[in-house]
């Protein structure tokens, strides 16, 4: 599944509609072994972990970045917000965390998560590496 998304979809009621959607087709696609795709533009950057494609908020799987309220996590932050305006591919894991989708994305062709463990303090979260991509890395 191909899911494409704008930055022009703001209403809150279209986006939950939109959401609940992703997640159910997420769901039937993991059954399927074909995970979902959501792929846009990211629009806004909440934090190093979480950041928004046509204002859908996604957490990236199996990655532990310093929350934002400490000076470690506004850096974190700070690195991240170069990808705003940026293409991102996702593969959806079919998980939901609050009011996020969950999944592994791609930035320009690569893998953002990998991208946020090399240059910043984020960490690999392995017990959330549902899809493995990470293998043996330095984990929590």
């Amino acid at each position: 599944m191909f899911i494409d998304f704008y930055p022009n979809s703001k209403s809150k009621c279209v986006r939950a509609v939109i959401l609940s959607f992703i997640t159910m087709c997420a769901g039937f696609d993991l059954a399927a072994e074909t995970p979902a795709v959501l792929s846009g533009t990211i629009t806004h950057v909440r934090d190093g972990d979480t950041f928004e494609v046509g204002g859908i908020p996604v957490r990236l799987a199996a990655l532990d970045c310093p929350e934002n309220k400490t000076s470690e996590g506004k850096q974190v932050t700070k690195y991240a917000k170069r990808f705003e305006g940026a293409k991102v591919v996702c593969e959806l894991t079919g998980a939901m965390t609050y009011d996020r989708v969950v999944g592994y994305c791609s930035v320009n062709g690569d893998d953002y998560g990998l991208i946020m463990m090399q240059n910043t303090s984020c960490k690999l979260w392995k017990k959330y590496d549902v899809f493995n991509r990470y293998g043996e890395a330095d984990d929590k």
